[in-house]
């Protein structure tokens, strides 16, 4: 039997206009029913998916900025935070050979970008970064950072990746988490690290477990499920890190997977 289900959720829980599906609340009460934990597991911040889950966000479990800042029923569980040493070097290292591309800092008590990001991309921060302090200057942040989201309109897999990759590939965790966004957080730093510590300390199993995914940043996550589910909408060189096919998240694939997944649970209890 299912007892936890991750999922993703730009580009998987979340429709193409970052809404949730129809029945995703009414969803999240069967599983409540059937004692089964819904884990959300996100490259976004803390204080971006609080806002969404309102009054249910105590009750909840988040594994957020790609496992480095964790949640349980509205308490931290877990933060990782980069060294001030390692944080001032990769801000400095952007600043010489990435001069294109933005910087977002999370951390503790909020998240940190530049004037120049704040007037030109709300379209793009407003989706994930409700909440901002601009800085001046971002080596002059005081705050405990657990990852750098870094915007790369030149596309991150061909343009920041592999300069970071060359300058810190031993010391930090590169991850793509999209078409322009690409996160670094300390080494071993994943949403399947997260999971797999969650499964742990709930007694919970690889083979009781059901995740969703669509992006390279979930390739851990889908690793720590037997039943592992890539999006139709993902891109075609993801669907091989996924035991199943989920309809795509303009279908709200998500939620009819769970549904159809409980229907069952129904007809055997019945």
């Amino acid at each position: 039997m299912i007892r936890l289900i991750a999922s993703d959720m730009d580009g998987t829980l979340l429709d193409p206009d970052k809404n949730f599906p129809p029945d995703f609340f009414d969803i999240l009460d069967k599983l409540e029913k059937y004692n089964i934990k819904f884990v959300v597991a996100s490259g976004r911040s803390y204080s971006a998916l609080k806002p969404l889950f309102k009054e249910r966000t105590d009750k909840m479990t988040f594994i957020c900025d790609n496992g480095a800042f964790n949640v349980v029923d509205g308490k931290i569980t877990g933060v990782n935070g980069l060294p001030d040493n390692k944080l001032k070097e990769i801000i400095s290292a952007c600043k010489k050979y990435l001069p294109d591309v933005h910087l977002v800092l999370c951390g503790m008590n909020g998240t940190y970008i530049s004037e120049e990001f704040n007037r030109q991309s709300e379209e793009e921060l407003g989706f994930y970064y409700f909440t901002r302090t601009v800085l001046n200057d971002l080596l002059d942040v005081n705050d405990t950072i657990f990852k750098i989201a870094i915007f790369d309109k030149k596309d991150p897999s061909e343009n920041s990746f592999p300069v970071l990759n060359r300058l810190f590939k031993d010391s930090v965790e590169l991850q793509i988490s999209g078409s322009c966004w690409m996160d670094i957080m300390n080494p071993g730093v994943c949403k399947g690290a997260g999971l797999s510590i969650l499964q742990k300390e709930l007694g919970i199993s690889r083979s009781e477990t059901m995740a969703f995914g669509d992006f390279y940043n979930d390739i851990s996550l889908l690793e720590q499920a037997e039943y592992s589910y890539v999006m139709e909408n993902a891109n075609d060189d993801m669907k091989k890190y996924g035991k199943y096919i989920a309809k795509s998240n303009a279908e709200y694939g998500v939620t009819k997977t769970i549904s159809e997944y409980l229907s069952q649970l129904e007809k055997q209890n019945f």
